[in-house]
């Protein structure tokens, strides 16, 4: 009798073999011609345990999409400042477009009203999230100054990064860090004046 405890562990390692072939599989094609068999071709499995462990391809692609950000973190050292650590984060696109291209697919899934829509939307707002409490911090460390609410800073800076991602692709000769650099200063530029009141727009108005 087989042991179902063994069961789940090997059908667990299996599906991270095709999540990890996913990966490769993503940095090897372009985005359109991976499918189950390129996936189970680049980590030695059969089609059919593509299938059956993930018969959802989106569900495929978020898992991927998870693992690949965890992976890239790791080893990472701290960045000083949030802006810093968008741009540590740009330098490892650079160095592996693959997950730039995987990101750059699944945006039509997540303008779509598909089921796994609002999940890989959910991705973009944890990002936003995770930039707005950066920059907070930043603030109180003295390492950023904000006329602005925090939230619209990291909006701000995320359509930067996002912005150069694309270009990366459709751009290739373009130096992304050196643009980031430049567009980041004048970002900053832009941060560090008090926002108007609607209140002050209106007594403008009357005079």
């Amino acid at each position: 009798m087989t042991d179902p405890d063994v069961h789940l562990v090997d059908e667990e390692a299996l599906a991270e073999r095709i999540v990890r072939g996913a990966i490769r599989a993503y940095r090897l094609y372009a985005f359109e011609m991976v499918d189950a068999v390129v996936v189970a071709d680049t980590c030695g499995v059969r089609p059919e345990d593509v299938d059956r462990l993930f018969p959802s391809w989106d569900r495929l692609l978020l898992v991927t999409y998870d693992r690949w950000i965890q992976l890239r973190g790791t080893g990472r050292t701290t960045p000083a400042t949030t802006v810093d650590h968008v741009r540590t984060t740009l330098a490892e696109d650079v160095a592996d477009p693959g997950l730039v291209r995987l990101m750059a697919g699944v945006l039509t899934i997540a303008a779509a009203d598909g089921d796994f829509a609002e999940l890989f939307r959910k991705r973009f707002e944890e990002f936003v999230e995770e930039l707005t409490r950066g920059l907070e911090a930043d603030v109180r460390a003295g390492t950023e100054r904000l006329g602005i609410p925090a939230h619209r800073a990291a909006t701000q800076l995320l359509a930067v990064y996002e912005g150069l991602q694309i270009q990366m692709l459709v751009r290739p000769y373009l130096d992304v860090l050196v643009e980031y650099d430049q567009s980041v200063r004048t970002l900053r530029l832009g941060w560090r004046e008090q926002e108007t009141a609607a209140w002050d727009l209106d007594e403008v108005a009357v005079r």
